[in-house]
């Protein structure tokens, strides 16, 4: 197995980093930070890092290609545009038991968002799928955690991580998604490299990364076998998610959790790979 050695682009300390985006035009990294109510705005460039603070957590950002920025947050999904938040969808629980978690949008441009108990255990998250119309379908129940998702568009795959049960289910991914197709899990036990899966993305091989809550690292690996290909190695033990980015797509970006007594933990890392990672997708909506 590869090993490589993450290093570390900004040393700010994110209570819980999250839910990085790349922004292909701008050339820069949108992630956030969950229990510190911030959007951060990473230039690789400057090695600036702008943090806009928000009224409840926000979970993860991605680009709308009809400008600004759509947000899953505490109770429900959101637009922001011009420092404006307009809700697209409100959840019935209001905030109480579930938050949004993770959340990315598909090759098609429509957005998957996950909810989880604040316990961290009770099953009662969901999986919701926001269409181009701007209409909300619960897609799955019962997850405690639901968390990393990723596209193989090449062979009409889906891949959805549930952190708690430390399971990467797979299911068939297609047009006009209503409900979903279970096709199996990924053949792998994370807790033999030391965490729990946490946000994931994919390369153009069709290679899964995760990030390992509890890991001290991202893993690389095959989805049909189960071989863990490639750890690169995160000074921070709670590593949370990961995306692709940079002019070539060849620079993982790494999130990771604060941690008392560790000095690192809580800032935003990468590693240069020796493969392309698939582009972030931005939401496309149908509505003007």
């Amino acid at each position: 197995m590869k090993t490589a050695n993450a290093k570390i682009v900004w040393p700010g300390k994110a209570t819980l980093g999250e839910g990085p985006f790349w922004d292909e035009l701008e050339q820069q990294l949108y992630w956030v930070d969950i229990e510190g109510y911030k959007l951060h705005i990473f230039n690789p460039d400057t090695e600036e890092n702008t943090s806009l603070p928000f009224a409840q957590h926000v979970t993860a950002v991605v680009k709308k290609e009809s400008g600004g920025l759509l947000l899953a947050m505490k109770d429900g999904l959101y637009s922001y545009y011009r420092d404006r938040l307009t809700p697209y969808y409100l959840h019935p629980d209001g905030g109480q038991t579930v938050r949004f978690n993770d959340a990315k949008c598909d090759p098609d441009g429509r957005l998957w968002a996950g909810t989880m108990a604040f316990d961290g255990k009770s099953k009662i998250g969901s999986l919701y799928l926001l269409d181009q119309e701007e209409n909300t379908t619960e897609l799955l129940t019962g997850l405690a955690i639901s968390n990393g998702m990723a596209w193989d568009t090449a062979r009409g795959l889906f891949y959805h991580t549930e952190t708690i049960s430390n399971t990467t289910t797979v299911y068939e991914y297609k047009d006009n998604q209503e409900s979903l197709e279970k096709k199996g899990t990924i053949p792998i036990d994370y807790k033999q490299y030391g965490g729990s899966p946490d946000g994931m993305t994919i390369d153009v091989q069709g290679n899964l990364w995760v990030a390992l809550w509890g890991g001290a690292s991202v893993i690389k690996l095959n989805p049909d076998t189960g071989e863990v290909l490639e750890r690169i190695v995160v000074d921070a033990t709670n590593v949370t998610s990961c995306t692709f980015g940079g002019g070539d797509y060849r620079t993982l970006f790494i999130t990771t959790a604060s941690k008392e007594n560790e000095l690192n933990s809580g800032a935003l890392f990468s590693c240069r790979t020796d493969v392309a990672g698939v582009k972030s997708q931005s939401y496309r909506s149908l509505q003007t």
